[in-house]
């Protein structure tokens, strides 16, 4: 959201709604409270219960917290063009300001996200897909993160454009490969990440190579347990605390490759084309990942690093295993042409496009 916001106040008047201070200077921002409640009736209970009994997922929506502490916030504002960040808020706007005003920026395939086999997973998969097809359908124009995602929500009767999840450009050097290549992974300690598979494959690998983790503290007991796997395989792997981004960027330069495969326990998952993949861009690294659509793609476009041939443990150490600092040097010097033509500063036109477009129909109608 910062991009686009950095991008607006540029040529418009711009009101942030969000949880949080603002986040800008030169914006209006309207907070959304993380301990909002809204008081019920018996009657209003009555019907919230018989709404979750019974899948009445507009009622669910609408009397949730924050959907009906953004009613109340906004309500009685006029805004030209609006952007609804993620599915969840697209509905909230559409019923505010009119579906025709609305564009929706999404950054996930909502109807199939990774929801537990279960009951609850299912019946949450369910809600999700009714949001999309009932909400996120009335925007008037829509974004979403790759290709892949976006040829899917077709099927949902709305064709959305492409923004990535890039990074901003940074000016950063080239850093030659020492006698040690120097593995690098930064995010959630999630388990679908194979950060395991990654972390017993450089313990036990043959090349000359290390691997360094810097894990958020959520969830904190799989934080824990990687903590303690590093302990066990020894000094080859090394996780750090987190840092924030406003440095992470520098912090990875000083590493050789960035690691990312994402098992494809969800479609979400296997067109996935996360932020991680084009932060390891602008620091300048080599990449590894496994063969999720969107970033195979890139890798091989623009000759980046490697793909694993499957998402398997086997096929991640034979991956690690090849790694020489020659090859991590030809792989820095493909990030390095890459870093321009895969930036934000590329990106973020699409989003000014498709406002500018909204904003021009909406004054001319006025």
């Amino acid at each position: 959201m910062m991009k686009q916001v950095r991008r607006f106040v540029e040529e418009y008047d711009v009101t942030t709604c969000s949880p949080g201070p603002s986040p800008h200077p030169e914006v209006t921002h309207v907070e959304i409270l993380s301990d909002f409640s809204s008081p019920r009736g018996i009657v209003s209970r009555v019907l919230d219960e018989i709404a979750h009994r019974t899948e009445w997922f507009s009622r669910m929506y609408f009397r949730t917290p924050g959907v009906l502490q953004t009613l109340s916030l906004l309500d009685g504002r006029q805004f030209d063009a609006v952007i609804a960040n993620d599915a969840e808020t697209v509905g909230v706007a559409c019923n505010l300001f009119g579906g025709e005003r609305v564009h929706a920026d999404l950054h996930e395939f909502f109807p199939d996200m990774g929801f537990e086999e279960s009951a609850l997973g299912k019946r949450h998969q369910r809600y999700w897909t009714w949001m999309t097809k009932s909400l996120v359908v009335q925007a008037h124009s829509s974004t979403t993160v790759g290709a892949q995602i976006a040829k899917r929500y077709h099927e949902y009767g709305f064709y959305p454009g492409v923004v990535t999840n890039s990074t901003h450009l940074r000016d950063l050097p080239f850093n030659p490969t020492g006698r040690i290549v120097r593995l690098v992974h930064s995010g959630n300690p999630f388990h679908e990440r194979s950060l395991e598979q990654i972390m017993r494959a450089v313990a036990a690998s043959p090349a000359n190579v290390s691997f360094d983790l810097y894990l958020t503290w959520h969830p904190e007991s799989e934080r824990a347990r990687f903590v303690a796997l590093a302990d066990e395989l020894g000094d080859r792997i090394t996780v750090h605390d987190p840092v924030s981004q406003g440095v992470l960027i520098e912090t990875l330069n000083q590493y050789d490759l960035g690691v990312h495969i994402l098992q494809p326990v969800s479609t979400n998952n296997l067109m996935a084309l996360p932020n991680k993949f084009f932060d390891y861009v602008q620091a300048r690294l080599g990449i590894i990942v496994g063969p999720s659509i969107e970033m195979a793609k890139l890798v091989h476009e623009w000759d980046l690093g490697i793909v694993t041939k499957d998402f398997g443990e086997a096929a991640i150490a034979e991956s690690i295993n090849s790694l020489t600092p020659e090859m991590a040097d030809e792989f820095k010097h493909a990030a390095m042409r890459a870093a321009e033509p895969l930036s934000a500063e590329r990106q973020v036109e699409v989003w000014a496009e498709a406002v500018a477009a909204i904003a021009t129909r909406t004054r001319d109608a006025g």
